[in-house]
């Protein structure tokens, strides 16, 4: 891209309108449909909403909007948990120990026709639960011996301080753009389906084993005059039911950035779920009900965090972001997550 031109509005926009449809899309369907899948333990904040693609000036929104365009990406994830909040405890505090989460993300996107783009990505997850309450689906493992126990032996035991990983759910996105007077509109809906049959009882688990519909629409605009953008992303999202509980769910994604020249780009970003789930207390731990726990109790939150978008030429972006739980129910307390990701355009 050369050297920034300055500040000249116009061209600015010249340069930069090229990549925002591309960027835009994997913002809709890459980055704000994966800020519904949990990304870490089934108790954790959707850790994939880190990654957060800037939208670029929506002059010229619509030149690459058009069939053949597409994009990959790649993502390193890496969260620290520390105790759990939930409002049954002294303090709204459970002290359950510690949970770290590591995860690969690989994405792809493409527009198949003018205006309408797909999306394609499934994650593998590593964690590692460090701690004395252990989820145990038996009395086999040494940590678990005489405790109290919901007997599943087909749920392998995660919580022994090693790391385990797996590929988590399958998420096949489509999303419609239009530009609206400079501001531009995408309503999307994203599916999300296990890859397989994975361990959804334990701390180090890698998600709920649940299939998922998310239907949302992202609005993105920049101001007149100014490098200044801001982008809502709200959505709402069906869960498959587990013993007959619903825990559908609201979700809100907010970004306000700034364009610092051609190649880099400042943000800041808060993003929030609230819905339906059991609220209650499990006091038989040999039953089925504390077995699902975890995927039928509601896990609320909200997060807030910053990040930073580097074009290293015309086809490559590098993005990186941080961010931390401010509030939660019955949900993990993560201290930080980074989030890394390069991207493609095609």
């Amino acid at each position: 891209m050369g050297q920034p031109r300055g500040l000249e509005r116009l061209t600015r926009r010249e340069v930069l309108g090229r990549r925002w449809s591309e960027q835009m899309a994997w913002l809709l369907l890459a980055w704000g449909a994966a800020a519904v899948t949990p990304a870490g333990a089934q108790n954790a904040p959707p850790l994939a909403a880190v990654t957060h693609e800037s939208p670029f000036p929506i002059d010229q929104a619509l030149e690459e909007t058009t069939k053949g365009h597409g994009w990959v990406s790649v993502g390193y994830r890496n969260t620290y948990i520390n105790n759990m909040l939930n409002s049954h405890q002294l303090g709204g505090i459970a002290q359950i120990g510690s949970v770290r989460v590591q995860s690969i993300s690989l994405d792809l996107g493409y527009f198949f026709a003018d205006h309408w783009s797909a999306h394609l990505g499934i994650p593998f997850i590593e964690s590692r639960y460090s701690g004395s309450k252990p989820h145990c689906p038996t009395t086999d493992p040494p940590q678990c011996k005489g405790k109290a126990v919901p007997n599943h032996p087909e749920s392998q035991f995660l919580d022994d301080g090693d790391y385990h990983g797996a590929w988590q759910d399958w998420d096949l996105g489509v999303a419609y753009h239009v530009n609206v007077n400079d501001y531009l509109l995408a309503p999307s809906i994203t599916a999300y389906v296990p890859s397989h049959r994975y361990t959804f009882f334990a701390n180090a688990a890698v998600g709920q084993d649940l299939r998922k519909i998310e239907v949302a629409i992202d609005l993105a605009h920049q101001f007149e005059l100014s490098n200044l953008y801001y982008r809502v992303n709200v959505g709402r999202v069906f869960v498959e039911k587990t013993t007959d509980q619903n825990i559908d769910y609201n979700k809100l994604d907010l970004e306000l950035g700034y364009f610092l020249n051609e190649i880099w780009t400042l943000k800041v970003f808060g993003v929030g779920k609230r819905g339906n789930g059991y609220t209650g207390l499990y006091p038989d731990l040999t039953s089925d009900l504390w077995y699902h726990h975890d995927q039928r109790t509601k896990h609320n939150y909200a997060n807030v965090g910053v990040g930073v978008d580097y074009h290293l030429n015309d086809k490559y972006i590098l993005s990186t972001a941080v961010q931390r739980l401010v509030w939660g129910q019955f949900v993990f307390d993560f201290k930080y997550s980074l989030d890394v990701r390069l991207t493609r355009e095609f």
